[in-house]
């Protein structure tokens, strides 16, 4: 919705305990838990049947929640909520925009890879997409709050890799 109506946009929310606050967070968080449960419960019903799959997914979960943690640690929760804060350039940000997508993208390949699961890929592959697009809706909103510091870094630093 904020991507195709900026005016109406709840991404990044106005403020901490605003309804769209509330609302991205939940569906966010209610969307993970919803990934989680189907992906065990539809367990190994896909094309996947190698046992490599459970190396390669813990390598890619693992590398994800490392540089998930260490953008959070970097950026802080403060500001990783879409609340006002500086403008971060530092630690993983140097080399990409948008690394705690990134890395939430690498962690939902990993799990699907892992569960194996025809209706949890569905979830995922679309989980994945909207992590993808994340980044065009928060830039108008980086662009406002930090103008040319934000033109220089984006100037510096690719979108994604």
């Amino acid at each position: 919705m904020s991507l195709l109506f900026p005016k109406y946009r709840v991404w990044p929310p106005p403020k901490k305990g605003s309804w769209q606050f509330w609302y991205t967070h939940f569906l966010t968080e209610s969307s993970i838990f919803f990934f989680l449960v189907l992906g065990f419960l539809d367990w190994n019903t896909f094309i996947l049947t190698h046992w490599f799959r459970f190396v390669v997914a813990s390598i890619m979960m693992s590398v994800g929640a490392i540089v998930f943690f260490w953008t959070l640690r970097t950026l802080t929760l403060h500001t990783s909520l879409g609340l006002r804060g500086n403008l971060i350039t530092e630690g993983p940000y140097r080399y990409s925009r948008n690394p705690q997508y990134l890395a939430t993208v690498l962690v939902f390949s990993g799990a699907l890879l892992f569960f194996n699961s025809f209706f949890a890929s569905i979830v995922g592959v679309i989980g994945n997409l909207l992590f993808i697009l994340t980044p065009f809706v928060e830039e108008s909103w980086l662009q406002e709050q930090y103008r040319e510091e934000y033109e220089d870094y984006c100037k510096k630093v690719p979108r994604f890799i």
